[in-house]
């Protein structure tokens, strides 16, 4: 329901900027809960990490209704730092469980389940936003009652999050069990954290960490300016749409066994970025003309309806494919728990920071090309670090090499880690 909110372009609200705040708050509290990945998933367990972000999520939908039904526009800032925390741990919890449950064949089809999971939520939140909002085809915020059935939608997941296996009850379709990783004392956990940060692979990734949910802000304001609410709330379906089906697709060639995993991870890079580069020229080009000529708020009705979305639509569904395709990278390097919960806690913890300054400077930017040239610009500069990242990972996966390691040098990005085998 979060994806759905967001997938309207400003929250759903009639302008972007105080939501842009919003976000940028929520997100510096993700970054910093994420950061302690490791060591609350030591403590915690992912299970009480997805129930405490559960707890949160029903206070994203409301600061919403509240800022659209009251104007209280503190109540929007504070819900959705609140939910920060917790959707932090969710983060921490999520990334735990996607990088090490799957078995080696079947990573890449894994990813993609859970990405059309986040995005199923999303195609009920558009079609029920669609339902209501179909006949407003200007300007404006949708309509205030959408956001009860999201929060009503959101308050499932309390329950639901108790249901959930945790990993030492979880077998793989192999029949293997999911290595839980050791529990260290806390200073111990927070060395590996530092180790993590500083790791060479993290150095290089850092970029395009930084950059792969950069772009929410910036579409979800180039959204909400240029197009009209049905239009919004009907983007809302497509997109999830589209990116379901994608990010499958993509899952199929990151697990097609004709190539090794070296070879899958070249192709997984050529397969996102090319598009990527394809999508960012042709949206540069759009802000430049709309800036000249402003288009006003376009339904799909409009003559240049197509040509200001279509860029729009491919880089929403570039851009989960993007966060599949780091995932799938990382877990190429290590397999047991805790050290997936650090190393994806890391990446997360750099992602959101990008998050938030994206959402900083789109509360404030007024020319529309200086966001969207900082994101160009981004991506760019991840490429080289990202090159020598997929050159350094093996042909096949060892999962067997971590065993052996002493206390502190567990495979993945902790700073001691030997060169694994073919890399």
């Amino acid at each position: 329901m979060a994806d759905a909110i967001s997938g309207l372009g400003g929250g759903g609200q009639a302008t972007p900027y105080t939501v842009n705040a919003a976000t940028a708050a929520s997100y510096s509290a993700v970054a910093t809960v994420s950061l302690l990945g490791g060591p609350l998933a030591s403590r915690l367990g992912v299970k009480a990490l997805l129930i405490f972000g559960a707890v949160t999520f029903p206070i994203n939908g409301s600061a919403y209704y509240v800022n659209s039904r009251y104007g209280i526009q503190w109540y929007l800032i504070f819900g959705r730092f609140v939910y920060g925390l917790g959707f932090g741990a969710w983060y921490v919890a999520e990334a735990a469980i996607i990088l090490s449950y799957p078995e080696e064949r079947s990573r890449g089809k894994y990813l993609a389940v859970w990405v059309m999971s986040r995005n199923l939520g999303q195609l009920v939140g558009g079609s029920i936003s669609l339902a209501r909002n179909i006949k407003m085809a200007g300007a404006g915020a949708i309509a205030t009652s959408t956001y009860l059935i999201f929060v009503g939608i959101e308050a499932a997941a309390f329950p639901i999050s108790w249901l959930i296996s945790p990993p030492h009850k979880v077998r793989r379709n192999d029949g293997t069990a999911i290595r839980p990783g050791q529990k260290l004392p806390i200073v111990d956990e927070l060395w590996l954290v530092w180790a993590a940060l500083k790791h060479k692979r993290t150095l290089l990734l850092s970029a395009y960490f930084f950059y792969s949910y950069f772009y929410g802000g910036v579409l979800g304001t180039y959204l909400t300016l240029y197009f009209s609410v049905r239009a919004r709330a009907m983007s809302s379906i497509i997109v999830p749409g589209g990116i379901i089906v994608f990010v499958f697709l993509y899952g199929l060639i990151l697990d097609n066994k004709r190539w090794n995993m070296k070879r899958r991870a070249q192709i997984g890079f050529i397969v996102v970025t090319v598009p990527t580069l394809v999508s960012f020229c042709w949206l540069v080009a759009n802000q430049k003309k709309f800036i000249d000529k402003p288009p006003g708020k376009m339904d799909w009705t409009a003559s240049g309806w197509a040509n200001a979305y279509v860029p729009f639509y491919m880089m929403q569904i570039l851009g989960y494919m993007c966060q599949t395709y780091i995932y799938w990278l990382i877990s190429c390097f290590a397999d047991d728990v805790n050290a997936n919960a650090r190393n994806g806690g890391v990446f997360r913890a750099i992602e959101a920071i990008g998050q938030a300054v994206s959402y900083g400077i789109n509360a404030k930017a007024g020319n529309r090309m200086i966001p969207l040239g900082i994101n160009f610009g981004l991506f760019i500069l991840a490429i080289p670090g990202l090159v020598m990242v997929v050159q350094s990972v093996p042909k096949e996966r060892e999962e067997t090499l971590q065993e052996s390691l002493p206390i502190g040098e567990e495979a993945g990005m902790s700073a001691t880690v030997p060169e694994i085998k073919n890399s």
